[in-house]
């Protein structure tokens, strides 16, 4: 008699969520985080455990090829301090609180061996990949990889899933790898034989968050990796399943009296990993998930307050970049802000707008008088 627990195939996509719970939640059927099979599954924890001390983590050994000299900001930062990690975020990134707590929380289990599977989602601009570049500030061991070019494991050409591992260091594997552009990735496409190319790259990613060992070529010669070692980050907007739930929740609302009635916009609610699956990632990968943060959109006034007056303005930011004092007018600010939240692009937008201008002014400047200004007014 097979004494191996039920499971359930999830090889197909877009369930309904009636399904789904039925799923995951049938008699026999044993979720990933419960089953004996599931490889690196630490126990849960004792409330009476008490964990054996840890020496202080510093920034990463200075022989690793992902190590960087800190700057004075990131050399104030304890990282045996998740508060201290999102005191830091904050400095750098405006009304993300919730996600700059998440993410904080990420890196300061992930120096602990405690590895983490997360979704964020949120609509472009708003700073999602930017707190995982500020993290890297602090563990230079992060990837951020483009989704959107994925292509799956055989087929011609690069941008293979596991192709990131050539940025690895196979001596210090504890890398968090973010997928940005996941939406992307995770969007139904089907080829012209009907099969569902999204489905079939997502099933790529199940080896690394399951935490399997993986061989790559390497100048000829195998290197070995152990994925289990490894956070990984899927970011996206969703940007579709976030209008598509505003739509709907607006018109339930309509059905009120007139002075009930609202509007409700894109990211007003939160995404859940129900939604997710409804868009098109596989429940398979879903399930796996330790985490997901929402980032919230941010208007036009707080891409204005960020760029003149926040602590990690783009202004500020480039100012120490170039060695010049940047004078920046508040009608400019306003212009600036005003193309960064219609491009969609967010800060991002900005931080080219102002750099654009810098540039120009620069070589203007030795254009007239061969040298570099001390200040520079926009």
């Amino acid at each position: 008699m097979n004494s191996n627990p039920k499971t359930t195939d999830f090889n197909e996509t877009g369930k309904t969520a009636e399904t789904r719970e039925k799923l995951f939640y049938e008699p026999g059927y044993i979720p990933y985080e419960h089953s004996r099979k599931a490889p690196n599954v630490p126990k849960p924890i004792p409330k009476t455990y008490s964990p054996r001390p840890r020496a202080k983590l510093t920034q990463p050994n200075s022989s690793s090829k992902a190590s960087v000299k800190p700057s004075p900001e990131t050399a104030e930062v304890d990282l045996n301090n998740p508060a201290s990690i999102y005191k830091y975020l904050l400095k750098n990134v405006y009304k993300q609180e919730e996600y700059c707590k998440d993410a904080a929380m990420l890196l300061y289990n992930h120096l602990r061996g405690i590895t983490s599977r997360a979704f964020v989602c949120g609509p472009s601009g708003s700073g999602k990949t930017y707190v995982m570049e500020c993290l890297k500030k602090l563990w230079p061991r992060i990837v951020v990889v483009n989704a959107a070019k994925l292509s799956k494991e055989g087929w011609s050409g690069g941008n293979k899933v596991t192709d990131f591992l050539q940025r690895v260091d196979a001596e210090n594997q504890d890398y968090i790898i973010v997928f940005d552009e996941f939406d992307k990735c995770a969007k139904p496409q089907h080829s012209s034989g009907g099969d569902n190319v999204s489905s079939t790259i997502q099933s790529e990613f199940l080896k690394l968050v399951e935490g399997e060992i993986v061989r790559i070529k390497q100048d000829k010669t195998e290197q070995v990796f152990d994925t289990s070692k490894m956070s990984f980050v899927f970011c996206g907007s969703f940007a579709e399943k976030a209008k598509e739930i505003a739509e709907k929740e607006s018109e339930r609302s309509f059905g009120f009296t007139s002075s009930a009635a609202k509007h409700v916009e894109a990211f007003d609610r939160k995404l859940n990993l129900d939604d997710l699956i409804d868009f098109g990632v596989i429940p398979e990968l879903v399930s796996r998930s330790t985490m997901i943060s929402n980032v919230r959109p941010l208007t036009k006034e707080d891409y204005e307050y960020l760029i003149s007056d926040h602590p990690g303005s783009p202004i500020k930011q480039l100012s120490e970049t170039y060695g010049i004092e940047l004078k920046v007018s508040k009608k400019k600010c306003k212009e600036i802000a005003e193309e960064a939240f219609r491009s969609g692009l967010g800060v991002r937008n900005a931080t080219s707008q102002i750099r654009r201008m810098i540039d120009e002014n620069v070589f203007a400047s030795f254009e007239q008088s061969g040298d570099l200004p001390e200040v520079l007014e926009l």
